[in-house]
């Protein structure tokens, strides 16, 4: 099934992997701890739960940037081959480039549905723990929202001491519209003094502005009123940043999460691109496999490194660049999520064989 050749070239592309791999994720960890204790500046937190947090945010960091680290893998592997002169060897066989990619491409496929069915999930289980502590001793809030498919709860503080409890079946304009809702009144001793029941509310300017609704107070006869303000303590950005981040969720369970904000009302863009993004990583590490033996189909034995390094790191930021474009359009409803997603990795397909074929073509010549 595999020739010793697929054998030679699969330990030999492993071996840089691995190399590659340890080289990023020490990286990733000290570039971490040093955000974490910037982070911590000023907040007294303990030392240990700085690392703490490093170390359950590593796994989100190592997936996300698996691509990036397969790509330098192949660049290192096939170096290796080039300085060897194995790799020329191999294309006086008659052995083209895009033959000779095979079994990376083979390889690191595997290796990217292992990180999805396996990595992801972890990190999502990490990622819960790393925002929850994050959420304790960083920011020092509690979380405003909470999301199930019955509805949405919020929670406002006001600073006399009143806390609010906020419920709604649904919700528009992302989460500044409630729709059938219930507003619940305590007092700083837990006291529930007041309810109000409506159709309506919308977060304007520190006031949520009410229509049809029910008031009722403690000990009190309930009240109608067409329209009633009621002060507001938070913003829809509060709303937003206080929603579960997609990466606290593995890919299974971020396709329900997106069933039930698009039931509520709420704009599911972020968490369909981030959900589109982990099932293509297989597909997009076998575009940047392909754009690696693109850079180095006319490389020669003598010629140097440096050049190859600098290509490389400026393909890698105009790729992220026009993908983070790409997700900024699909985020704010300007283009499909899934077409904002899908379409990076067709270029990196496209051009990348594009440049092959050319390369090979020139090199007949």
């Amino acid at each position: 099934m595999f020739s010793k050749l697929d054998i030679y070239l699969l330990k030999n592309f492993i071996y840089s992997f691995l190399i590659v791999f340890t080289l990023f994720t020490l990286l990733v960890f000290f570039s971490d701890l040093i955000e974490q204790f910037r982070k911590s500046t000023n907040k007294d937190v303990p030392i240990d739960i700085v690392f703490r947090l490093t170390f359950l945010n590593i796994p989100i960091l190592i997936f996300s940037t698996l691509p990036v680290v397969i790509f330098f893998s192949t660049i290192f592997g096939y170096l290796k081959l080039i300085r060897s002169s194995e790799y020329i060897v191999m294309g006086s066989s008659g052995i083209s480039s895009i033959q000779s990619a095979k079994t990376p491409i083979l390889t690191f496929f595997l290796i990217g549905l292992i990180f999805v069915l396996f990595v992801n999930p972890l990190s999502a289980v990490f990622q819960k723990e790393f925002q929850e502590l994050d959420y304790k001793y960083i920011k020092r809030v509690d979380r405003l929202t909470s999301i199930s498919k019955n509805g949405i709860w919020l929670m406002q503080e006001n600073p006399n001491g009143i806390t609010n409890i906020i419920y709604a079946k649904k919700i528009k304009d992302d989460g500044s519209t409630l729709i059938d809702f219930m507003l619940l009144e305590y007092s700083e001793n837990d006291e529930l003094k007041g309810r109000i029941d409506g159709e309506v509310a919308k977060l304007g300017d520190e006031k949520w502005l009410m229509n049809n609704l029910l008031l009722t107070k403690k000990d009190e006869i309930p009240i109608y009123y067409d329209y009633f303000e009621y002060s507001a303590y938070i913003n829809k950005e509060d709303i937003k940043n206080s929603l579960s981040a997609p990466e606290m969720m593995s890919f299974l369970q971020l396709s329900s999460f997106i069933y039930i904000l698009e039931k509520l009302g709420y704009s599911a863009n972020d968490y369909k691109i981030y959900f589109y993004n982990i099932l293509l990583t297989p597909f997009i590490i076998i575009g940047f496999v392909l754009l690696a033996s693109t850079i180095i189909i006319d490389v020669k034995q003598n010629d140097k490194f440096t050049k190859i390094i600098i290509t490389s790191f400026i393909m890698i930021f105009i790729y992220y660049f026009f993908s983070n474009l790409m997700s900024t359009l699909g985020s704010n409803s300007k283009i499909p999520p899934f077409l904002s997603t899908i379409i990076t990795p067709i270029l990196l397909f496209s051009i990348s064989i594009g440049i092959n074929r050319y390369k090979t073509l020139k090199r007949k010549i």
